[in-house]
Order: structure tokens, then sequence, then C-alpha cells
């Protein structure tokens, strides 16, 4: 599976281009500053989740709230952290990411390549795979919202095409869905947490809750309000395959974070398919 920034964004984008290997897939982490007290944005979520993470698993805890604020606390813990592995940096460098990506293990058991066209009104592709990197399952997709524009503005608009990027996900039971008929009759992927690309700016326009799922059964996948959708015939081999291969636990909705199971990579192609 090749790799290529571009293939998340619309412009060049300034970034350590940092990458990290999970499973068979490397996947681009969202880190492209240095962090400086009381910066806000979503690298530092992440770098929070990550390092909370690390300081679960080495027995001491964390301080800090999981937030997309740099506050006192988490420069603290860093600046322990920084002490520790003998790091010469003012703020949170390179030195200190990349330090606790390698030292920070994460499990997941599904990643999902959704590759749809920069015309959105042209039918995309879903790729399911394990962490071996075997494929398992691939179908139609459209990531089409209301706007007939070109994605690049309209994935920056509330109800707009989904946003290139690369997400944490979770695969959910469909059964409190109260519209099968717009969300189909089984599972769903949750796209919960964005780390890179255009993603990354979903929060700005409140926009969340972006899903893989089904709910239609005509031929031409219809529009959505900025989900990926999916034939239901395939949604229900999909649910089959997560839960026969992947094994994946049959999820209720949850808010929790440890329900991140899986990676989902919504990437775009300047071809189409008819």
């Amino acid at each position: 599976m090749g790799e290529n920034m571009d293939n998340y964004n619309y412009e060049k984008i300034n970034s350590f281009g940092l990458k990290r290997k999970i499973g068979a897939f490397e996947i681009y982490e969202p880190f492209f500053r240095d962090i400086k007290l009381n910066d806000f944005g979503n690298d530092i979520w992440r770098l929070k989740f990550l390092f909370s993470k690390l300081l679960y698993f080495s027995g001491k805890g964390s301080k800090f709230k999981i937030d997309q604020v740099a506050d006192e606390n988490f420069f603290k813990s860093i600046n322990e952290f920084k002490k520790d592995w003998n790091i010469d940096e003012g703020n949170i460098g390179i030195k200190t990411i990349k330090k606790i990506l390698d030292l920070t293990n994460e499990n997941f058991i599904f990643l999902i390549e959704v590759i749809l066209p920069d015309n959105r009104a042209k039918l995309g592709t879903l790729k399911l795979y394990n962490m071996e990197s075997k494929l398992l399952y691939s179908c139609g997709a459209r990531g089409h919202g209301q706007h007939d524009i070109e994605t690049s503005i309209s994935q920056k608009m509330v109800n707009g095409d989904t946003p290139i990027g690369i997400y944490l996900s979770s695969y959910e039971s469909g059964i409190l869905k109260n519209d099968p008929e717009k969300f189909g009759y089984n599972g769903v992927f949750r796209l919960w947490y964005p780390l890179y690309g255009y993603a990354t700016n979903i929060y700005k326009i409140n926009r969340d809750g972006i899903l893989i799922h089904g709910g239609t059964e005509k031929k031409e996948l219809r529009k959505t309000h900025g989900c990926i959708v999916i034939h239901n015939n395939d949604q229900k081999n999909i649910q089959k395959i997560m839960i026969e291969k992947i094994k994946h636990p049959y999820l209720m909705p949850t808010y929790y974070i440890e329900f991140y199971t899986g990676i989902v990579m919504v990437k775009r192609t300047t071809s189409e398919k008819d």
C-alpha cells in the first residue's frame, strides 16, 4: 500500500512527516510543529492520548486531562519524561514526540482504506484489511455530501463531502440505530477521531460522528451528510467478516476511547470509477 502525503491533503502542508508502523501498515501521525505551553490542536490530543497510555502501562498514571490543550500538568509530566530520557528540548519538539511514538504500542485489529475520487459524484472503493495486510473485502463506496462543489471546499463545510485523512475508528452494533433505512441493518464503523489530513478540521465546524454505513438498496449509492455509504449487502458481508474472521467484539455505541479498535484511511484519487 503506497503512502503519499498528497493522498490526504489538497495543498502541501508543513509537517514533520512522522510515520508509525502499526501491524503491517505505516500511517502518518498528525505532528507538524513544536508544541508550546497552552497551544491548542488535534496533535496535542493525540500526543496526550499516547503519552497517557505510556504512563499507564509504566505504572505511573497521568495527572492531565486528555483534550486539545497543552496545559501545565501535561507540560510538567512531559518535562519529567524528557529528564528521564535525557532529551534536551525547550518545548515539546520532534525528539520528544518521536521517543513517545517509539515507546507506545497500540493494538488495532482492522484497517480500512477508502479511496474516493476528487469528483465525489463518481464511485470510490472501500477495502477492509486485517493487520497483517491481508485484503478481506472490497466494495464500492461513496463519500459525497450535500454540496455540488469541489471536494477541497465541500469537505470543510457542514454536511459536506467526507474529509480525507486518517481516523481512529470503532466497529459497532447497528442494533440501536432507530432508522435502518438510513443507516442499514448491520454494523457501522464510527470514525471517532481524526489523526491526519483534512480530517483534523472536522471539529472546527462541529462535524463529528462520521460513519461508514449502509442504508440503500438502489444500484446508485446516494449522497450523505458527510458519511461514507456502502450497499446494504456489502454492509452485511462486512459484518460477517468482522465477527467470524477478525473476531471483533460486537460493541454497542460508546464514548470510551478504549474502544478505538481500528484505523480508517480516507484517501483521494484523481482517477474516476463509473
